[in-house]
């Protein structure tokens, strides 16, 4: 069996064999940048201990995924704040999560925001956010989370 290779030294291969074509670069180059966005929250709890919660990932469009992971991770970061515990990355605290209107008083779906991105209407921020908003179930009557 052949040893795992990272996909820089596939490519680096790839190129240095002769396949410089145009099209052989764009595709070592997609292939590199294909893959997931993937976070999760460490905090330490009021007794001092140091966790690890709230671990999530992406992978369909990168400009979007590290938006949807940051939603993710800052929804959860805002919660566990609030039940004492301490958050690692401070960043996440200050993340603003306001989800935009939907158009016309419609209700967001994945397909409505796709949509909406597509035509221009929405960021790739907004769309990160809306999706996660989405997987997490906020657009439905919530109940009381729990520990991250």
């Amino acid at each position: 069996m052949a040893p795992k290779r990272s996909g820089f030294y596939l490519c680096h291969a790839f190129l240095s064999q002769g396949y410089r074509s145009q099209i052989g670069a764009v595709v070592a180059v997609t292939l590199l940048l294909s893959g997931c966005t993937r976070g999760h929250l460490d905090y330490v709890t009021p007794q001092g201990e140091h966790k690890t919660g709230c671990a999530t990932e992406y992978s369909w469009a990168p400009a979007v995924d590290k938006h949807a992971v940051d939603y993710v991770l800052a929804y959860c970061a805002k919660g566990a704040a609030a039940q004492g515990h301490q958050i690692k990355e401070q960043r996440l605290l200050q993340l603003d999560l306001t989800i935009p209107p939907a158009p016309q008083g419609q209700r967001w779906s994945h397909e409505l925001a796709a949509a909406q991105h597509k035509a221009g209407q929405i960021t790739d921020q907004q769309y990160g956010y809306i999706v996660a908003y989405l997987d997490l179930g906020l657009d439905q009557p919530q109940a009381k989370s729990q520990e991250p």
